[in-house]
């Protein structure tokens, strides 16, 4: 079921973004971006997908059929439209005589040397031994979550929020509409519907395992922002980064405890996977990409009522540089009166 998943989710989520990235940035190289910020921004742009489809269901009252139904089509019609587009920005490319999409470049691992060998190795013992522990796991522990009940009363009654999970009645006063308007457990229940896996599996270990791995496609973009042209710092980087995954794995609330015990949560994918590309999108300047991250936060996490994470380090960001030039103009003005 695993491999059934990553085998139709890693190459539309690639299929997504390489064209979102090829319209949005058409005038800049492609070697500004790699497989891992397409594949990035195609998970993004799934979850927002599930965001229309969510909402066209459940503010008409529809059911979890129809939501699905909604989401399948919007998953048709958006791979065969970028598909489209990555055709034809291709055969312009070939045209003006342009590379085209970047792509896996085999010749690149011939030159990989011992070092960098042998902590590629080590990284990917320790992703693996992660995803094996994340897929073996009898049970999580987590505070006040209702995620896997939730999935089980959308399955159950083929509504949405409809019945409180935890004592089978319906609700006294209702759902929070800031909280209803959240697609995660409509997108896990939809996950679940159509693979006919057992919630529980999917909840817990399928949709953890690519919140895992999305989050180190996230590092491995910044890691190729920090060291643009040092290999083996890339690879040590993200040596490190699995290191402190297990590491915080100890601390309730940690990143690490996050992303092996709560990768379906909208906080773990905010925390892992958002929050690391985001920053790498503001250094690099690539503000048109920015928004979609918010949006995709706001889809998933209700954080301070309205203003996601997301927004506040742009934000924060923006000012540094707006200061940075202010004191760069100041600093020229003194040596032009100086002078």
């Amino acid at each position: 079921m695993l491999a059934l998943v990553f085998m139709v989710f890693l190459p539309l989520a690639w299929l997504l973004g390489n064209a979102l990235i090829t319209v949005l940035d058409a005038k800049r190289s492609a070697r500004e971006w790699h497989l891992e910020d397409r594949v990035v921004a195609g998970i993004l742009v799934l979850i927002g997908l599930a965001e229309g489809a969510y909402l066209a269901a459940m503010t008409r009252g529809q059911s979890v059929s129809a939501f699905t139904k909604y989401y399948g089509i919007l998953l048709i019609a958006a791979g065969v439209v970028c598909g489209l587009i990555g055709l034809t920005f291709a055969w312009i490319g070939k045209k003006r005589g342009q590379a085209g999409t970047q792509g896996l470049n085999i010749s690149k691992f011939k030159n990989i040397e011992r070092k960098e060998w042998i902590v590629i190795l080590l990284f990917l013992v320790m992703v693996l031994t992660q995803v094996f522990l994340i897929l073996l796991r009898t049970c999580v522990f987590l505070e006040y979550d209702e995620t896997l009940e939730t999935v089980v009363s959308f399955l159950q009654t083929d509504r949405f929020y409809e019945v409180n999970p935890l004592t089978g009645q319906s609700y006294e006063q209702g759902m929070p509409m800031r909280l209803k308007i959240l697609c995660l457990p409509a997108l896990l229940a939809f996950l679940t519907k159509i693979t006919q896996a057992d919630p529980e599996l999917v909840t817990w270990h399928v949709f953890p395992v690519i919140t895992l791995l999305g989050a180190y496609l996230a590092y491995a973009s910044l890691a190729r922002i920090l060291f643009p042209e040092k290999r083996f710092h890339r690879c040590l980087f993200l040596l490190i980064v699995a290191l402190l995954v297990f590491v915080s794995d100890c601390a309730y609330g940690a990143e690490g405890f996050g992303l092996l015990h709560g990768g379906f949560q909208g906080t773990a994918i905010r925390g892992a996977v958002m929050m690391p590309w985001v920053f790498g999108l503001c250094i690099r300047r690539k503000w048109l990409l920015v928004p979609l991250v918010i949006l995709a936060e706001a889809c998933l996490v209700w954080t301070l009522y309205g203003l996601g994470m997301s927004a506040l380090v742009t934000v924060t960001f923006l000012a540094y540089l707006g200061l940075k030039n202010m004191l760069q103009r100041r600093k020229e003005g003194r040596q032009c009166l100086n002078s």
